[in-house]
């Protein structure tokens, strides 16, 4: 695995930038979750800080965290955590409840003393939302907070001036020993001395037993490790069971279940308790055959199987587990193999569509109605959609749905240039019309679709399960698609899929009361084994768009192809780009900026770039002007030098940095929709409007201090606009360094290292949206010196090099180029026992963060 570390970041970062582009994207939710008395003791989750080094604090704590509640356990008891001395003093917050369930009180408890606390909290809101507890400790003084709130304080029976472990959920700890954890998510866990933040676990990882500390680089360890990550990136397989004949399936929403009907008997697979069970049927029927279709009715409450070849619904009586299927029911081969339907409102009729048989492709659609028991054919206006089957369906709304894909030929003839499509439709059930939105572009390799696409009417978009049918052994993979341009996205991990036309079903639902999405996978054998193979897997909801590759991996050939397929995108949308600024500068480069009117502003969009250099601000140089500075911590200065970064509250300066940011990268700034949903998502439209505009006048009045920086909606968008003649931001600064595709200068690089050397960027402030930003800045550091160090010769440079590859671990410990040159350049210099001593924390780190050893030799590296 010696070069698996820079081409994933390399790959990691076109892909997060591609989905930037392409999509507007949903968070997910991260953290740990913890198993506790719900599971046997052996499955019960602890995570431990200062497991390899304790904690030390002189006479102070201040711990922080986020909690939530598990849902769907039976009752709650249990330790949040447990902090224990080196003296063998403790400090435990737990959660319980009487029998009934009805006094449900969190205590906090040391050695035998039990802290009052005046006011609990409304349990209810911890499983709906994250709150966050704090609890600060001065000698022997404790406080207990939830969200700001003061839940109660008193005295603890020692003075807090001891190194110490903090064990979450189950403790390991010989003398304080308990495996009661409670049921609960965990996340962001912060610790401070004073008001600087000394660690950090966010929790954010997906697999493995540890957990990074990016503030203070002290890892913990956990056990039996349920990443809530790596639910929106990797599907659960549910259960998995193989019955006698074929099978007819469908989903109750109202119950939250699947109901899968065989020969036999029905089985129920509840997804609230994820719990399978079995009732035999009572009365012989009909055997289930290739081509039934089963549906739920919502509104009916009702469960059906079409037979669409002889036009005939039967039904499911749950009161006495039968079907109203004859046992002297004749049936014909179908000839509407993998047709798709649609449910008119109020479940008052269905349309039948498409499908293939006697090699024959349909585009027929045959509408049933309850409320007349009749059938009918439909013929739809505007665009024509052609003959296909193994095509997906979603509804936007309850009249108006979406067809993506299929597969079949112009005219219906099997033998008449049969091909896959890649066209999305829109169908106006109202009107009876089609309207065609786009072609793909056609993919290297073919894919199908899986019967059911999920709508998101907020990104207008859609989510659809994609499969190579002219493979066996092949696979689903979960797309996000455009409902208005030609884009599909890749996402999330493939699910194990045997494909044999008639004989393989597959379908995705989406359950939003529990924001999951489900799939269920079928496969028949013939004779004459005659049995059916159905699958249920899950995934939390949304999905994740993040390019996750396991670091149990240790071959990243496997996946180099399709890490090409995706930076090609990225590759041509930063070639139009260029061309768009070439143009643009094409068209300034003789213009000269005037501060006089507000149309003459500069707006941060503007990449100012000349053939030889980038034109920018040298920090150093003695000017009266305002400074915003984002490395290093934030920092904001008026045009006479003076701090005001206090006037800023808490929500004022995620709102500022949230749109300084967006400003400057993207030129664009952000919508309402956008500030509403980050800030105040949990509020009515008109109370989020009140609180966006109240903040939004409390910004401009800050920026009266430094009038040449203001906010502006002129084009839609909220975006701060700035003269950087007149105010300096480093950011700024940094992009148009690291934007351009050449190589820098002495004196640029020299430049970029003056502001990085500040400190990291945006230090000590963590917000979730941000991570994608600090991870663009690390890898455009690290790409823009390795670029320089290209040109540097080791036998002149060798201390320029070594101070380039240190610039470099600053943002990355274990990048391989940097270790190498550094070692290569301390040899030269004669730093023999530095050399190696580089060597040597660079593995360490490389075993510690990959759980492998590094397997390149340092007379290799030398060498290389």
């Amino acid at each position: 695995m010696p070069k698996l570390t820079y081409q994933l970041k390399i790959f990691c970062i076109l892909f997060s930038l591609i989905q930037f582009l392409f999509f507007d994207t949903i968070g997910q939710e991260y953290g740990l979750e913890f198993l506790g008395h719900e599971v046997v003791t052996d499955k019960r989750t602890t995570l431990v800080l200062g497991n390899d080094e304790a904690i030390c604090s002189n006479s102070s704590l201040d711990l922080s965290f986020e909690l939530k509640f598990k849902p769907k356990v039976s009752s709650y008891f249990g330790y949040v955590f447990r902090i224990i001395t080196q003296e063998d003093k403790n400090i435990d917050l737990l959660f319980q409840s009487d029998s009934q369930g009805k006094q449900q009180n969190f205590r906090i408890i040391s050695g035998d003393t039990d802290i009052k606390l005046n006011q609990q909290l409304d349990s209810a809101s911890l499983y709906s939302k994250w709150s966050q507890f704090r609890i600060k400790i001065q000698n022997n003084q404790l406080q207990i907070f939830c969200n700001n709130k003061l839940l109660g304080a008193g005295n603890i029976p020692f003075r807090f001036n001891q190194c110490f472990k903090v064990y979450f959920g189950e403790c390991s700890n010989p003398k304080f020993l308990t495996s009661d954890g409670l049921p609960m998510y965990v996340r962001n866990i912060i610790l401070k001395s004073g008001t600087e933040t000394t660690h950090h676990w966010p929790l954010k990882e997906i697999f493995g037993n540890e957990t990074v500390d990016i503030v203070g680089g002290q890892k913990a360890i956990t056990k039996n490790a349920q990443w809530l990550l790596r639910k929106h990136y990797e599907w659960k397989q549910l259960t998995k069971i193989k019955v006698k004949g074929n099978i007819s399936f469908s989903f109750d929403s109202n119950q939250k279940k699947f109901i899968i009907n065989t020969d036999q008997k029905s089985f129920f697979y509840k997804t609230l308790n994820d719990s399978l069970s079995s009732k035999d049927f009572l009365q012989k029927h009909k055997k289930f055959t290739f081509g039934d279709l089963g549906l739920f009715l919502t509104s009916k409450n009702r469960h059906i199987n079409i037979r669409l070849n002889e036009k005939k619904l039967f039904n499911y009586h749950s009161n006495n587990n039968s079907w109203d299927i004859s046992p002297n029911e004749k049936y014909t081969l179908t000839e509407y193999w993998h047709h798709n339907k649609f449910v008119y409102p109020n479940d008052s009729a269905i349309a039948l569509i498409g499908g293939y048989g006697q090699y024959k492709y349909k585009n027929l659609i045959q509408k049933y109605s309850f409320q007349t028991n009749t059938w009918s054919n439909l013929t739809l206006k505007g665009d024509v959609i052609e003959p296909r089957y193994m095509f997906g369906l979603g509804n936007k709304t309850a009249t108006k749905s979406y067809i993506f894909g299929g597969f079949g030929s112009k005219t219906g003839d099997q033998g008449l240039n049969p091909q896959n499509y890649y066209d999305l439709f829109e169908i106006d059930w109202e009107t009876n019309s089609a309207r065609k939105i786009y072609d793909l572009k056609v993919p290297e390799s073919p894919f199908a679709v899986a019967s059911s696409l999920i709508i998101n009417k907020e990104n207008d978009s859609f989510y659809g399960l994609i499969y190579n049918q002219l493979k066996f052994n092949s696979s689903l993979q979960l797309i996000e698609g455009s409902l208005s341009k030609p884009e599909i996205m890749p996402i999330s991990k493939e699910i194990p899929y045997k494909f044999l036309d008639v004989a393989s079903t597959a379908d995705l639902f989406f359950d939003e009361s529990n924001s999951k999405l489900f799939c269920v996978t079928s496969f028949h054998e013939r004779p004459p084994a005659d049995s059916t193979e159905i699958t249920i897997y899950s995934l939390d909801f949304p999905p994740s768009n993040l390019p996750v590759v396991a670091k149990e991996k240790s071959n990243f050939s496997e996946n180099l192809v399709k890490n090409i397929l995706y930076a090609l995108p990225f590759l041509i949308i930063t070639f139009l780009i260029g061309l768009f600024y070439l143009r643009k500068k094409r068209e300034n480069i003789n213009q000269q900026f005037s501060p006089t009117t507000a149309e003459e502003k500069v707006i941060v969009e503007t990449k100012i770039i000349t053939e030889d250099k980038i034109i920018g601000i040298d920090p150093k140089e003695d000017f009266n002007k305002g400074q915003i500075l984002l490395f290093g911590g934030f920092q904001f200065l008026n045009g006479k030098g003076v701090n005001i970064t206090n006037q800023f509250t808490p929500l004022l300066k995620e709102m500022f940095l949230y749109l300084l940011l967006h400003s400057i990268k993207w030129g664009k700034g952000v919508n309402s929709a956008q500030l509403n949903e980050m800030f105040w998502f949990d509020k009515t439209t008109n109370s989020a409007r009140n609180n966006r505009s109240v903040n939004i006048t409390k910004l401009k009045s800050i920026f009266e201090q430094l009038p040449t920086i203001e906010i502006t909606k002129d084009t839609g968008n909220w975006k701060i606009i700035f003269d950087p003649n007149l105010v300096y931001i480093d950011y700024f600064e940094f992009q148009k360094l690291t934007t351009t595709k050449k190589t820098l200068s002495v004196e640029q690089i020299n430049i970029l290292t003056e502001i990085i050397n500040r400190g990291g960027f945006l230090l000590n402030v963590e917000y979730e949206w941000l991570d994608d930003f600090k991870g663009e800045i690390s890898n455009k550091v690290i790409d823009t010196y390795l670029a320089y160090s290209k040109k540097l010769n080791i036998n002149d440079n060798a201390e320029e090099i070594v101070e380039i590859a240190d610039n470099i671990f600053k943002f990355d410990s274990v990048d391989e180029i940097a270790m190498s040159l550094k070692c290569r350049a301390l040899v030269h210099l004669g730093k023999h026992t530095l050399a190696k001593s580089t060597y040597e924390k660079f593995a360490k780190d490389y075993q510690r963060l990959y759980s492998e050893e590094y397997t390149i030799s340092y007379k290799e590296i030398l060498e290389s």
